[in-house]
Parts: C-alpha cells; sequence; structure tokens
C-alpha cells in the first residue's frame, strides 16, 4: 500500500448530495474483512445503511439518549439543542453508513480473567476491520467521519435495526463525497511516542 494513502486520510464532516452506490460500499466491506483478528475467529459484522427512513429513526434515536446525558453533564439547553441538531444533521444527510459491529459469541469463554482478554481482542479484530474499510475509502476518494456514538447508546441502535444482543455496534461510519478539505490535525512527532528497547 502507497504509505500516501495512509497520510492522504483524514476526517470528512461535509459531503456533497451525491449517493453511493451500494457496490462502492461493498468493495469497502470487502477489504474490510482482509484484516487479522484475533485467533482469526472474524468476528466482525456490517450493517449498511441508505435507507432516509432508517438514518432519520436511526439519529432520533440516538439523540433522545444523548439529550439526557448532557443534561447530566448540566450543558445549557442551547448547547443541547445545538449538538443534537448536528449530530442528526450529519447522519440523516449522509449518503451512506456502514456500522460495523462486534459479534461475542465468536470470540473464546473461559470463565476466568482471560474471557476480559478476549472481548478486548474482538473489539481490535472489528477496529483492525475498520481501520481497512477507511484507507480503502480513502483509495476511492471518499471522504469517512468515524462516530463512536454506539458505544454510548448501543441499545438505540440495537432497537432501530433489530441487531441481536450479542451483537455490539462498535461505530457508525459515515461515507460520501467530500464537500471539503478539513487540515489534518497535526501528528505527535516519532520521538515522542517511540520507547526503544523499553519505557
Amino acid at each position: 500500500m502507497d504509505f500516501d494513502l495512509i497520510t492522504r486520510r483524514k476526517t470528512v464532516r461535509k459531503f456533497k448530495n451525491i449517493p453511493i452506490e451500494r457496490e462502492y460500499v461493498t468493495s469497502l466491506i470487502k477489504a474490510a474483512i482482509q484484516a487479522p483478528s484475533a485467533h482469526n475467529l472474524q468476528p466482525w459484522e456490517f450493517v449498511l445503511i441508505d435507507s432516509d427512513e432508517i438514518k432519520e429513526k436511526l439519529s432520533s434515536k440516538m439523540a433522545s439518549t444523548w439529550v439526557n446525558n448532557l443534561k447530566k453533564d448540566g450543558k445549557s439547553q442551547y448547547e443541547i439543542e445545538e449538538k443534537i441538531n448536528l449530530s442528526k444533521e450529519r447522519i440523516n444527510n449522509a449518503p451512506f453508513i456502514i456500522i460495523p459491529c462486534f459479534d461475542t459469541s465468536k470470540v473464546e469463554k473461559y470463565g476466568d480473567e482471560r474471557d476480559n482478554a478476549e472481548f478486548i481482542m474482538g473489539v481490535q479484530s472489528v477496529a483492525l476491520a475498520s481501520g481497512n474499510i477507511l484507507l480503502k475509502a480513502t483509495e476511492k476518494g471518499f471522504g469517512v467521519l468515524w462516530l463512536c456514538a454506539p458505544l454510548f447508546c448501543p441499545e438505540d441502535i440495537r432497537d432501530v435495526l433489530r441487531i441481536p444482543n450479542h451483537i455490539l455496534p462498535q461505530e457508525i461510519l459515515l461515507i460520501g463525497i467530500p464537500d471539503e478539505d478539513p487540515i489534518k490535525p497535526k501528528r505527535r512527532d516519532l520521538n515522542d511516542v517511540i520507547h526503544l528497547n523499553g519505557w
């Protein structure tokens, strides 16, 4: 893979009002399932959304939970409305949505402290698959907004999309043709992140 593809990947929050064909999204999933996974269990599932009706139901359901959380955080009514409106607008107007999920039934279970490690390995496996989606999307000229909101409201996602209890939605990937060219945030310097032969 060209390293330039990795450096070109950036978060895109504004998309052109152009539909994304399902076959293009399928090519992103093909890239996703080539990712490595713990014990090669491939514990990933992907919900694809291009229905405006489903987007609206999803954004509204998630918003109701987020409103309650923002109130707990002491946010003003103005702040709450501003955040909720922006969130709903982004989801409702996304040309295509992918929700990568973790199938918890596919990980090893020992009945002891190792179960936690297995759970984390499953989450990491789905994250690696999602990383492939981001890179493949960049290669194809698509932009992606990666949202971890499902971690805060998994039941909302399950309810709207009829997802079984053993499937954990991990993130929401909003995909489309970029309508902006944002500046990528500066990355930490190599010298700040490398610890050779120990900390």
